[in-house]
């Protein structure tokens, strides 16, 4: 995954119709409420992690599941991801997973909790890196979506990519008028995560 690869996925947005699926369009109307959730007050980390896991899992495919003997451990995880500059670790990325016995829904925690760091993780952008379908082995490592941590980063330095952020947000910003949907900004991973997703559907 690269750059030059991913530029295609502004032309692909670009060209995307008016309308969208009902799942994909009411996942756009809402995400920005999600990430605006996330952010309010809580009366403790733990209160704020449960949230954040049930906002999630409104969108992923399964039901919400907490093994309770891990929440603690995923509580400091969560306190530590939530730090402005936060170390991007298995020892943040772990005890959460644990605690929802999924990777994947760690993922999209961590980015609704720090989303300008973390990228949500899935199949999806798996079969994109990897020109395959995943395993669930795959999928259930961590070492796999922090080497998709370092690809994303890696991407947001490179010296074209505030031209690729620009064109894609445009491109993006247009595709939610067409679906009369407000516009909202877009973080440097979410972009990288987006474009990902998009190509992965070719």
């Amino acid at each position: 995954m690269n750059i030059d690869i991913l530029y295609s996925a502004v032309d692909l947005v670009r060209a995307s119709g008016h309308r969208s699926t009902a799942r994909e369009a009411a996942f756009m109307r809402t995400y920005p409420i999600l990430l605006a959730t996330a952010r309010l007050p809580a009366t403790s980390p733990t209160e704020a992690l449960l949230r954040n896991a049930s906002l999630v899992y409104a969108w992923m495919p399964e039901s919400i599941r907490l093994d309770m003997s891990e929440l603690d451990q995923a509580t400091e995880a969560f306190v530590a991801a939530s730090q402005e500059v936060p170390t991007i670790a298995p020892r943040i990325i772990d005890p959460i997973a644990a605690c929802l016995g999924s990777l994947a829904g760690a993922t999209r925690v961590l980015h609704l909790t720090n989303p300008a760091v973390f990228p949500a993780w899935g199949q999806r952008v798996e079969r994109f890196r990897l020109q395959t379908d995943p395993s669930s082995y795959h999928m259930n490592q961590s070492g796999n979506y922090l080497s998709f941590v370092a690809e994303v980063q890696e991407i947001a330095a490179h010296p074209l990519f505030l031209t690729f952020h620009h064109e894609y947000c445009t491109a993006y910003q247009a595709r939610l008028q067409r679906l009369k949907i407000p516009a909202y900004p877009l973080t440097e991973p979410r972009v990288i995560e987006s474009a990902a997703t998009e190509l992965a559907e070719q």
